[in-house]
């Protein structure tokens, strides 16, 4: 039974059914999900969990799957492109500038990691990780290879606001075999220090408002008074950064620039917020063909292995090759062209000034009614676009003899 993912569901259909698939904009909870339904499998097609109630689900003895790490790369590529794009416009090489990523889980490893491609250096930022892992070693005995977010799809990365790492180990790898565990191998989280001080902070962790690794307004005033920021981007959850203190921030001159796609009570967004933006979206960093698939694929198969059944085969398709007509464009051009966020700012500039109840819903519509884009590996482009901007190629973009689609 299908149902609209902005209404959600109704009465009838969720006392009905067995399994519940749902969105980020759909809240599970004790209110949309009464004691008498016959419910016992949840699933989100997405990271997140927030919107998801989980003690309500539990109490219910209902499993919840989620799609962790299904966007990855699509949302990887959106921090890609706000960070050439104010590049561009402040005229600086991506080489000069440093970032902080904030949260090394499956999304946020994999922006470090393209940031890294375009000449950005990275501080990884996930004390929670590092302590599991260096904990994990203790438990198995041995050291293991862990600088990769593990496949587990339950994996998830927060942290408390104070935390600070430890040290990393400046000894080297002895010659001699040793009975103890060997931490170097697990992941190591840079200082706060060390994030704080970088020209460039992008957010990439859950929404926790409460324990010990909570989230809520990480990013708050004091951080942001430590050392002037040229981009801070939001692609994580709304609530993980103050936004009264970016505007402050901003306004004093130490924030040049910010890119939102994630917004305190979303779906009505700030229209201060938006207005100072200099890249404001709907919260479609992670919105793409791909990801799409990958989410429903995980979905699909947490759902097999709790009913017990053979998965069925995923379908494939062919990459999509893309001609741009002017060869002379700049490269913001062409991103603009090949990934639709500069759309997406422009149309969410249109609900600025609206009322709350109906900026809300058209907020929603607008995530929903977009076409979808490829990621950059599945689409080929014109040798010459990729010797003209060689950038390109380090997004992933591939060649095509023909630059037709």
């Amino acid at each position: 039974m299908q149902y609209d993912p902005i209404a959600g569901w109704t009465a009838d259909q969720v006392r009905e059914a067995d399994v519940l698939l749902v969105r980020t904009t759909n809240p599970v909870n004790s209110t949309t999900l009464p004691e008498n339904s016959r419910v016992r499998f949840v699933a989100t097609a997405s990271a997140g969990r927030d919107h998801l109630d989980e003690a309500w689900l539990n109490r219910l003895g209902i499993t919840v799957a989620d799609a962790k790490g299904s966007n990855a790369r699509s949302v990887a590529e959106y921090v890609a492109v706000a960070v050439l794009s104010a590049c561009e416009a402040l005229e600086i090489p991506p080489s000069e500038l440093t970032a902080g990523v904030v949260g090394a889980g499956f999304t946020g490893s994999a922006a470090a990691d393209l940031l890294e491609k375009i000449g950005v250096g990275c501080k990884r930022y996930d004390p929670p990780r590092q302590e599991r892992e260096l904990e994990s070693s203790r438990d198995s005995g041995s050291g293991s290879s862990l600088e990769q977010p593990p496949s587990d799809p339950s994996y998830h990365t927060s942290f408390r606001a104070d935390s600070r790492s430890d040290s990393r180990s400046d000894s080297q790898p002895s010659s001699q075999p040793s009975s103890q565990p060997d931490f170097r191998s697990a992941f190591r989280s840079a200082s706060l220090e060390e994030v704080l001080g970088c020209d460039i902070l992008t957010l990439h962790v859950p929404l926790e408002h409460n324990g010990p690794h909570a989230t809520r307004h990480w990013l708050d005033e004091h951080k942001l008074a430590t050392v002037p920021k040229t981009l801070v981007i939001n692609a994580s959850r709304g609530g993980v950064m103050d936004e009264g203190a970016l505007l402050a921030a901003q306004q004093r001159g130490i924030v040049r620039m910010f890119a939102c796609d994630v917004w305190e009570n979303e779906p009505v967004f700030s229209d201060t917020t938006a207005i100072s933006a200099s890249l404001a979206t709907p919260h479609i960093a992670g919105y793409s063909i791909q990801a799409k698939r990958n989410a429903s694929e995980m979905m699909c198969t947490a759902l097999h292995r709790f009913l017990g059944l053979n998965n069925p085969e995923p379908a494939t398709e062919e990459p999509q090759y893309e001609a741009l007509p002017d060869r002379r464009t700049t490269l913001r051009d062409v991103l603009g062209r090949l990934h639709p966020v500069f759309s997406y700012d422009s149309s969410l500039r249109q609900l600025i000034g609206m009322p709350d109840r109906t900026k809300g819903p058209a907020f929603l519509r607008l995530r929903q009614d977009m076409p979808l884009r490829n990621e950059f590996q599945e689409i080929g482009l014109d040798p010459e676009m990729l010797d003209r901007h060689p950038v390109l190629n380090t997004l992933g973009f591939r060649a095509t003899q023909t630059g037709t689609s």
